[in-house]
């Protein structure tokens, strides 16, 4: 026996290198803190699982301050160290105050079928932390949406959907989604024009991001240019058109470094004003330039420059997007749609 492991020294040497490889970069990286503040007197906040109930009906939603999630499923995923951006489910997130959710999916064959599964990049997003655990279905999160809203009939879910697989039949992408679309069709916004939120009450506002060959409702369009430069700009953020006159304002710089995201998210913060008519999506999430990315780490820096941000009262700063989104943070933007006073 000592002799085997003498002759195969370096096939066990390799193999235990690749272990532990393994275990850094494909754990769930859930070491680290991401702050999160306990919230000592309740009155000062509207519930986390209801605040949109006292925004006026004839508010539209582009004028709202919405905390919004990057990534939004990607609370176990494998590698998890590069690819996790999230602690929370989505069911969570919604019941702590987040109401836009960025959905990557793609056509996954299974034992039912052809149905559209969660994904980030090249990994799946999946049920638990277990590496071999199942894949997330589409249905599977609209049925928790389904019931979220029915429990809490005053807020409204933004739903930004993005075929993540440049390999999906574009065609057979929107076939599908519209497939569990249709199935509860009344539960959804699928005009190209900006609602207001007595409009959307109740329900899912669809935002397409993937390819639609087909001439149907597919809400609103907000498809951008892919902003992945590295170098910074004099303007980080572009302007797109929404519907028949509106606008929306995007910065989603995602391969800039902290630093330079830092300065593109305030800047758009301090500069872009949404309206009736305009939205603004600002992306707190990023790669940090390129190379082994590890988001959480770059989280616990930008979330606390979100937090430490002086935002008033009674003011629009559009959707706000970031990864490992707390309860917190949701509080600190839905609460500027309001006045001291309330």
């Amino acid at each position: 026996m000592i002799k085997f492991f003498r002759e195969h020294t370096d096939r066990w040497i390799a193999s235990l290198i690749v272990l532990a490889l393994l275990i850094v970069c494909f754990a769930n990286a859930d070491s680290g803190e991401i702050r999160e503040a306990v919230v000592t007197d309740s009155r000062h906040y509207k519930s986390t699982a209801e605040w949109m109930r006292d925004i006026e009906d004839d508010t539209y939603i582009s004028s709202i301050s919405i905390p919004g999630t990057h990534d939004s499923a990607a609370e176990y995923i494998f590698p998890g160290f590069v690819l996790k951006t999230q602690s929370m489910s989505i069911a969570d997130q919604l019941t702590n105050g987040y109401r836009y959710l960025d959905i990557r999916l793609s056509v996954a064959n299974t034992k039912q079928g052809k149905r559209l599964g969660f994904v980030h990049n090249m990994g799946k997003c999946r049920e638990s932390r277990m590496i071999f655990s199942k894949q997330i279905y589409l249905d599977e999160v609209l049925d928790q949406i389904y019931a979220f809203l029915k429990a809490h009939p005053s807020e409204t879910v933004l739903f930004c959907v993005k075929d993540e697989n440049e390999k999906d039949n574009a065609e057979e992408f929107e076939q599908l989604l519209f497939d569990e679309i249709d199935k509860n069709r009344s539960e959804w916004y699928l005009n190209d024009s900006i609602p207001k939120l007595s409009q959307v009450r109740g329900k899912i506002v669809l935002l397409s991001r993937f390819k639609n060959p087909r001439m149907r409702s597919t809400g609103l369009d907000f498809k951008w240019n892919d902003q992945g430069n590295t170098d910074s700009v004099d303007l980080p953020y572009v302007n797109y058109s929404v519907g028949h006159d509106g606008n929306l304002w995007v910065q989603d710089r995602y391969r800039y470094t902290v630093a330079q995201k830092e300065d593109a998210f305030i800047d758009m913060l301090e500069n872009v004003q949404p309206d009736d008519s305009t939205f603004a999506l600002n992306f707190l999430s990023t790669t940090n330039g390129g190379g082994i990315s590890h988001p959480k780490s770059y989280a616990q820096t930008l979330n606390n420059v979100l937090l430490e941000q002086d935002l008033h009262p009674n003011t629009s700063y559009g959707i706000i997007v970031v990864d490992y989104g707390t309860k917190e943070i949701a509080q600190h933007v839905y609460m500027t749609n309001f006045s001291k006073e309330q």
